[in-house]
C-alpha cells in the first residue's frame, strides 16, 4: 500500500513548516512509529513518526525545505510496489529555506532598456564608487556643474557603511504574521488595575529560603502569577477562550502561558493544568521550561495549546503596557514592575510596594464588565496571597 507521508498541523494557528534532517535515505526500509525525519515549526523541532511500515520510496521535500500544512513531503511504498505515476502535488509548491542573515548594503540598479546619460563625476570618483558598490546615480555631486567628486563618493560610501540590513528570521517571520493577524482580527481593548504587591513581596521572601532549600527551585513572582491567574480563570472561564466558527470555545483545561524573551525573539512555553498544580510545581516547571526556550530547546507540545498568556516587563523597569493577544487565544495579562508607592490606607497616607496590571481581552468574544471582574478577582488573590499555599 503507498503510503503519503504529509506535512502535519502541531499548532492551532501553524500554517507551513520546515523539513529538517531526513533520517532516512531513499531505498531505506522504514517500520511504523520510527521516526524518519524532523519537523521545524517556527519556536521547536519535532520529530515526524511513519504511520505504515515499507520502504521510502521517494522524498519530495528536501532537507532546509517549507512545506505548507497537509502537502506530501514523502512516499512510502510496500516492498516490490511501483508508485503512482502521477506525484501528489507540485515540486514547485516547495519553497527552499531563507539565506542566513547577513550584513547587506542595498544598491539600486539602473532599468534595463532605459538609455542613460552620462554621469559627471572625476575619475578617481569613479573608482572609489565601483570599489565599494557604490551608484552614482544616487550621489549628489559637489563639483562644478554638480560633478562627483572624490569627497562626495566618499561621503557616499561612509553613509553606506553605517546601514545595516538583515533580513527577518524565520521566528521572526512568524511572529510578524501572527501578531498581524491578531491585530487585524480581535478587537483589543486593555483594562488596568493596580495592585498591592506587600503581602506578596513580604510572602516571597519569608518562604523562598526553605524552598530553595528543601525544593532546590527558586519560587519566584512569576509562579505566584501562574497560580493566581490560574484561579481567577476557573471563576471567569469567559478569558479562557477562543472564537472559532462565530462560536465561543471555552477551554475545560487552563494552560498558562508565560512569554519568555530569546535573542531570536518571544516564546511563549506553557505550564499545562496550572490550576491543579502548587505553586512550588509551578515553578518547577517555569525554571524547566524558560531554560529550554532560551537553549531553543522546546517541542512543540511544550510551546503550543495556551489558553492564556502572562507577558511580564516589570524587571525591565515598565510601569504599564498593553501587549497583543497571542492568537488563538482571547486575552493576555501585562505585568509590570513593583515600585514603592504613596497610597491613602485606612484614612493615613503611608507607602506600600504597587504594581500594574494591564489585561487586554478580545471585545468579539466578551465585554468589558467580564474582563474587569477577572481583574478584580486577581488584585484580591495577590493582596492576600496566603490561600495560594493551601494546608
Amino acid at each position: 500500500m503507498v503510503t503519503y507521508v504529509k506535512m502535519p498541523k502541531l499548532t492551532w494557528t501553524m500554517e507551513e513548516g520546515l523539513v529538517g534532517k531526513w533520517h532516512k535515505k531513499v531505498g531505506d526500509e522504514i517500520k511504523k512509529g520510527e521516526p524518519i525525519c524532523e519537523i521545524e515549526t517556527e519556536k521547536s523541532v519535532d520529530e515526524l513518526e511513519a504511520t505504515e511500515s515499507g520502504i521510502l520510496s521517494k522524498i519530495l521535500v528536501p532537507s532546509g525545505s517549507i512545506a505548507k500544512i497537509n502537502q506530501t513531503i514523502a512516499i512510502i511504498a510496500g516492498i516490490d510496489e511501483s508508485l503512482p505515476q502521477k506525484e501528489p502535488i507540485p515540486v514547485e509548491e516547495v519553497v527552499p529555506r531563507p539565506a542566513v542573515a547577513k550584513e547587506i548594503v542595498k544598491i539600486k540598479r539602473p532599468e534595463a532598456g532605459k538609455r542613460k546619460e552620462r554621469i559627471k563625476a572625476s575619475p578617481i570618483a569613479r573608482k572609489l564608487a565601483q570599489e565599494h558598490g557604490i551608484n552614482l546615480e544616487e550621489t549628489r555631486g559637489t563639483g562644478p556643474d554638480g560633478r562627483i567628486v572624490k569627497e562626495d563618493t566618499l561621503r557616499a560610501i561612509e553613509k553606506a557603511q553605517r546601514v545595516k540590513v538583515v533580513p527577518l528570521t524565520r521566528m521572526r517571520s512568524v511572529i510578524k504574521k501572527r501578531l498581524s493577524y491578531s491585530m487585524k482580527t480581535a478587537l483589543h481593548v486593555p483594562l488596568t488595575i493596580e495592585v498591592d504587591m506587600t503581602n506578596t513581596t513580604k510572602l516571597l521572601e519569608t518562604l523562598r529560603p526553605e524552598i530553595e532549600k528543601t525544593h532546590n527551585v527558586r519560587l519566584s513572582l512569576t509562579s505566584l502569577l501562574v497560580k493566581a491567574v490560574a484561579i481567577a480563570l476557573e471563576d471567569h472561564p469567559v478569558l479562557n477562550s477562543r472564537l472559532e466558527d462565530e462560536q465561543i470555545v471555552i477551554s475545560e483545561d487552563i494552560n498558562v502561558g508565560v512569554a519568555v524573551s530569546t535573542q531570536e525573539g518571544l516564546i511563549v512555553p506553557v505550564i499545562r493544568n496550572a490550576n491543579t498544580k502548587s505553586v512550588i510545581e509551578i515553578a518547577k516547571a517555569t525554571k524547566i521550561l524558560t531554560e529550554k526556550a532560551r537553549k531553543e530547546n522546546l517541542s512543540t507540545e511544550e510551546n503550543s495549546g495556551g489558553t492564556f498568556t502572562i507577558s511580564n516587563l516589570g524587571m525591565f523597569g515598565i510601569d504599564l503596557f498593553a501587549p497583543i493577544i497571542n492568537p488563538p487565544e482571547s486575552a493576555i495579562l501585562g505585568v509590570g514592575r513593583t515600585i514603592k508607592k504613596p497610597i491613602v490606607l485606612n484614612d493615613k497616607v503611608t507607602t506600600r510596594l504597587m504594581m500594574t496590571l494591564t489585561v487586554v481581552f478580545d471585545h468579539r468574544i466578551m465585554d468589558g464588565a467580564e474582563a474587569a471582574k477577572f481583574l478584580q478577582k486577581l488584585k484580591r488573590i495577590l493582596e492576600k496571597p496566603d490561600n495560594l499555599f493551601p494546608s
